[in-house]
């Protein structure tokens, strides 16, 4: 296969994935964006004002990694600072998705954070969720802020913004966001009779996926 073919089919690939990320919920209109690392110095990242479900192949754009220069004349989403600083701290990193997932963001809006741990699936596919103050989108407070949280971290809650979700591949980045908005709707309907995961069971569930796989 051609380094060119090898490019198509991996925009190919984004924009269906892209396609499945709006088809689960995850994010309305315009409201997310989607990157993917190319390789060292480039990503492909949704434009700035597309609609993820139903972007097409002319509205991906390829920037460099270090400078954000654009290789292929299409305007970036202007979260694309935030995309960036995040490859650049996370080498284990190969997926950004900014969301705004309903159940996720309505606790990304309430001034005090809840303990996530209401499912499993938070402890051992997730980890510690940040919760950040806000910060203007597009700017480097928000991409300074958000690139510095803990490796452990792969969802990001933005406060009135939405979420961050990180993965190594487009799947784990989408059962992030998903497992994190079914969580976010478990804490949102039991309300005041929510109940999270006792701390000290955290650390045997995280050694009980170990020995899983």
């Amino acid at each position: 296969m051609s380094d060119q073919a090898t490019y198509e089919e991996l925009i190919r690939n984004f924009v269906s994935k892209a396609h499945e990320i709006a088809q689960k919920g995850l994010v309305n209109c315009s409201s997310g964006n989607l990157s993917y690392r190319l390789n060292e110095s480039e990503i492909i990242i949704s434009k700035t004002g597309s609609w993820l479900e139903k972007i097409t192949n002319s509205e991906v754009s390829v920037i460099n990694i270090l400078s954000g220069e654009v290789k292929n004349g299409v305007a970036p989403s202007g979260e694309w600072k935030l995309h960036t600083a995040v490859y650049l701290k996370r080498a284990d990193i190969n997926v950004v998705l900014h969301c705004q997932s309903p159940c996720a963001t309505s606790l990304a809006c309430i001034a005090r954070k809840p303990d996530y741990n209401a499912i499993i699936e938070v402890p051992l596919y997730i980890g510690e969720i940040p919760h950040l103050p806000f910060c203007m989108p597009g700017s480097d407070l928000l991409a300074k802020t958000v690139s510095e949280q803990p490796k452990e971290s792969n969802v990001i809650q933005m406060s009135n913004h939405g979420q961050v979700v990180l993965g190594s591949t487009y799947d784990e980045a989408i059962e992030r966001a998903v497992f994190f908005e079914l969580c976010c709707n478990i804490i949102i309907n039991t309300g005041k009779h929510y109940a999270p995961i006792p701390g000290s069971e955290i650390p045997t569930l995280k050694k009980y996926r170990k020995q899983d796989t």
